[in-house]
């Protein structure tokens, strides 16, 4: 096998199989990054083909027992499986779709399509339930499986030990940067005729032609989470939210993007589901924000910080930074934990890495969706030592309002907003991103305990969310709790020293009259 491929920094062996070098073909198995163009796995994939001078097949599948399996996020799935089918037949690659249903529900489809295969290219994707089929995979298959990191600009493997806020990961982004922005994935994939097929798939392949709403309704899955009503899935529906931000809406993004508002007139990028489903790559959106004619001779090298880095307009830099280096804040996290657990290293339920880098790393259980061994410490495992022990500190703190899962979940609390944003939320599978900050530390102070608040949280971010599941779902829901943020005096009831947000304060920050408007409109009370 190609060494060069092999010394990647996104390119790690799963396992030691040898090549089968008489394989029908080269297998790529796209996880997250569900997309044809632009995707680092994808460009592996097709080298090798080349290498072995065999076609290449893309197999994406769906199962319907994933975590919060629902219509809205299946719609949305494979409404990027309808797009993919058709970008394949244009690169003239064998596209294998599987979609189980309750008559067939391909046990085992993976490890046997492997079995028939050279090698097999995956996605490395650091969080949710794909370490954990990566790890299986592996285990069981005869030829070797390679993990492609395509999550950001710069592969995870390169920017170094974990960090305790966005602050100290920038300047490892930045120093990085150009060197990768010269090494992007190719925009539309270089396929070699040899890799070119009409392979047919030995099961019955999804139809993409066929009505996907209809075809949904008949699945034995959550029905009562409704896809969402002009929020399509797909790269081509990606793309034209790409464009209209861009277009419309990054001249304002500085000063405009923590206003809440009705989307189409906010300047929120709308993009995160887009780039969670990997319909999307975060490299065509930070080209599509910077432009045609920029090039890596416009970074200020002397400056790494957020303001003026990657151009002189404030806009790019700010949507930049948010896009790129927060985004990166998660995703790494993630990706330290589960290398942690490549190396053999052992957790520890008393670890507080924030606060010591060099400590293991706090490990997902994939069998109950947390972070902890027990699946009920989460908060313990993963919160910086100050976070943690001042939640404890407070946490029998008497809560002027309580409410449980289900008052939480049908938007029934005393707070106006707060209500206003579970609506939104599940009407149209988002948060504006300066109401989800407010919606999880209300959350924290109306719950009995921290630990119930975080498996709240979790539960109606992924449930609902169209970018639930996802690096920064579970860091962004975590930051309410402390983590990637330091103390913020003085002590609070039930909050600490942890940061604290009010509807009241944020009501008088912003004109709510449109925010109101736009909910009543999508989300009217019953």
């Amino acid at each position: 096998m190609n060494q060069e491929l092999l010394t990647n920094a996104r390119v790690r062996m799963a396992n030691d199989r040898p090549v089968n070098t008489r394989g029908e073909y080269v297998l790529y198995w796209p996880q997250m990054f569900r997309r044809l163009h632009a995707n680092h796995a994808l460009d592996c994939a097709l080298r090798l083909a080349a290498e072995y001078k065999k076609p290449l097949v893309v197999y994406e599948g769906l199962k319907l027992n994933y975590p919060w399996a629902n219509a809205r996020h299946h719609t949305f799935i494979l409404q990027g499986m309808r797009d993919n089918a058709g970008a394949a037949k244009k690169l003239g690659v064998a596209y294998w779709p599987f979609v189980e249903t309750p008559g067939d529900n391909g046990h085992g489809l993976v490890n046997r399509l492997a079995a028939h295969a050279v090698c097999v290219v995956t996605d490395d994707y650091p969080a949710y339930i794909v370490p954990a089929h990566n790890r299986a995979l592996a285990a069981k298959s005869a030829v070797p499986v390679i993990l492609v990191d395509g999550n950001s600009v710069v592969p995870l493997a390169r920017l170094g030990a974990p960090v305790a806020a966005a602050a100290h990961l920038r300047p490892r982004i930045h120093k990085l940067f150009a060197e990768e922005w010269l090494h992007r994935a190719a925009h539309i994939p270089d396929v070699p005729k040899v890799a070119k097929s009409k392979l047919d798939p030995p099961f019955r392949a999804w139809n993409p032609k066929q009505d996907i709403a209809k075809f949904v309704a008949s699945l034995p899955i959550d029905q009562s989470i409704a896809s969402v009503p002009g929020a399509e899935g797909g790269s081509v529906a990606g793309r034209a939210v790409l464009e209209t931000f861009v277009n419309e809406k990054l001249s304002n993004y500085a000063e405009g993007r923590n206003e809440p508002n009705d989307p189409a007139h906010n300047a929120a990028s709308g993009l995160s589901p887009y780039l969670h489903y990997g319909h999307l790559s975060i490299q065509e959106v930070a080209e599509a924000a910077l432009g045609e004619e920029w090039s890596v001779k416009e970074i200020n090298p002397k400056t790494r910080n957020k303001d003026d880095f990657f151009c002189r307009d404030a806009n790019v830099n700010s949507f930049l930074d948010e896009a790129i280096t927060w985004r990166d804040v998660g995703y790494h996290w993630h990706f330290a934990r589960n290398s942690a657990r490549d190396t053999n290293r052992e957790s520890s339920l008393n670890v507080s890495w924030c606060a010591h880098p060099t400590t293991d790393m706090p490990l997902f259980n994939f069998e109950t969706m947390d972070f902890s061994p027990g699946g009920e410490r989460t908060l313990d495992v993963v919160l910086p030592t100050w976070a943690r022990t001042t939640l404890g500190k407070h946490e029998r703190d008497r809560r002027e309002y309580l409410y449980d899962l289900e008052e939480l979940e049908a938007a029934a609390t005393h707070d106006n907003l707060w209500n206003a944003a579970q609506r939104e939320l599940i009407a149209t599978g988002r948060i504006h991103n300066y109401l989800r900050m407010l919606w999880g530390k209300k959350v924290l102070e109306w719950s009995e305990s921290p630990a119930v608040a975080y498996c709240v949280l979790e539960h109606l971010n992924n449930k609902y969310a169209l970018d639930g599941r996802d690096p920064n779902s579970y860091t962004g829901v975590l930051w309410c709790f402390g983590l990637f943020d330091r103390p913020w005096p003085p002590e609070r009831p039930v909050f600490g020293s942890v940061r604290y947000m009010s509807s009241g304060n944020t009501a008088k920050k912003f004109d709510l009259d449109g925010y109101y408007e736009y909910v009543e409109r999508v989300a009217p009370r019953s």
